[in-house]
């Protein structure tokens, strides 16, 4: 969409995005919960299971893969805030050249 036909106004998309430090602790916090769980079934489960390399492998297994989409969903999470930050930076830099471009028309009228 072009920037016209954009439902959004410019204020609303800065607003948005002034919250995607939020976003971030949010799947931090996720991740640390994820974690948590994984050591919790290593220290109340495992020691249980510790009768045969199979029992111990299948208490674990779960806990496992659910570690490992937590990474995965932590990666994308984290790609996604730098993307936002990114198109921060380029909004202020806009911003910063749109006033500067402003000054200098102000400055060659008078």
């Amino acid at each position: 969409m072009a920037d016209g036909e954009s439902p959004l106004s410019q204020s609303d998309i800065e607003a948005r995005i002034q919250r995607v430090g939020r976003y971030s602790r949010m799947v931090k916090s996720g991740l640390a919960v994820i974690l948590f769980a994984f050591a919790l079934a290593v220290v109340a489960v495992l020691p249980a299971n510790l009768g045969s390399v199979a029992a111990a492998v299948d208490a674990i297994l779960l806990p496992l893969i659910f570690v490992g989409m937590g990474l995965l969903l932590f990666g994308i999470g984290m790609h996604l805030h730098l993307l936002h930050l990114n198109l921060v930076h380029q909004l202020r830099k806009q911003d910063g050249q749109a006033s500067q471009a402003a000054g200098r028309e102000a400055e060659s009228e008078s």
